[in-house]
């Protein structure tokens, strides 16, 4: 009698032991399987679409250039570009190969997407052009790609009118352009826009304006706009003068490792300290 029950514990054991193992397999294997469900486009959309790509496959999240896993990436990408990619998969493949440290090939292939018309290859190539000397090429991308509604193109406008470069300054323009990236989110054309408006130059004076654009700035994370406003805060400036608000946003500087935040909330700290750095940096990371 013992000897039979031992052996179905014995049986009983083997079976969920097997059961066990069918699903450690099955576990495995599925995962595998969905990826091999997927074409080298849609694998290459997996492992390297950009947050700052409108015309991406919205599928997938978008991937980092830091998180971007260089060898599948790298292999899914080629293939998919070998099987006649579209503009998107040689954008896609050209920010891999960058990433990868394999420059030469990745400009050409970025030129060869941006000749497609893809709106942030054009951004990027354009950036490239720009740092190369070629400003009135590069502003001619960044218009197209701006009327295909990327907004790191328009913030490249903003930038190109203001300053001068690849086209005549133009201060109403460039507030135009940096109004609609900082409408569009872009908490540092909300900065830009804000100094514009702040300091007077190009554009007339408006401290209102310039106080509800650093606003958007800093909600959206801008250190320099939070000082800027504390100060305008501080001194009401365009505002009306609330220093309880003007040290909540030193201590948000502050807290986010700002000198000049932490020293506005030094009580031995003394004299005004002005921070209007412009911001004019015409290629940013994407």
């Amino acid at each position: 009698m013992g000897n039979r029950i031992n052996q179905r514990i014995r049986i009983a054991n083997f079976l969920l032991l097997a059961a066990i193992m069918l699903l450690s397999f099955a576990a495995i294997a599925l995962p595998a399987a969905r990826a091999g469900d997927l074409t080298a486009a849609e694998q290459c959309d997996r492992e390297a679409g950009s947050e700052f790509d409108l015309e991406r496959n919205r599928s997938f999240p978008t991937v980092s250039t830091e998180d971007i896993r260089i060898g599948i990436a790298l292999s899914a990408c080629r293939e998919a570009y070998n099987q006649n990619g579209d503009a998107r998969t040689q954008f896609q493949l050209a920010r891999v190969l960058d990433k990868a440290g394999q420059k030469i090939q990745s400009r050409r292939i970025l030129e060869e997407a941006a000749r497609n018309g893809h709106a942030l290859a054009m951004v990027n190539y354009g950036a490239l052009l720009a740092e190369a000397g070629e400003a009135a090429t590069a502003f001619d991308l960044y218009q197209r790609a701006a009327a295909a509604g990327n907004i790191l193109a328009a913030y490249n406008l903003g930038v190109a009118y203001r300053d001068g470069v690849g086209t005549a300054a133009d201060g109403a323009l460039a507030v135009r352009w940096f109004e609609r990236a900082s409408l569009a989110g872009d908490d540092v054309a909300a900065f830009n826009l804000a100094v514009m408006l702040d300091e007077g130059k190009a554009v007339p004076e408006d401290n209102l304006e310039a106080a509800k654009f650093y606003g958007l700035a800093a909600e959206r994370g801008n250190v320099d706009a939070m000082i800027n406003l504390g100060l305008m805060f501080e001194s009401g400036e365009g505002v009306r003068r609330n220093p309880v608000a003007a040290q909540e946003l030193f201590r948000q500087a502050a807290d986010r490792g700002d000198p000049l935040g932490q020293q506005k909330l030094d009580p031995i700290a003394t004299g005004s300290i002005l921070h209007t750095a412009m911001l004019a940096k015409m290629d940013r990371p994407k």
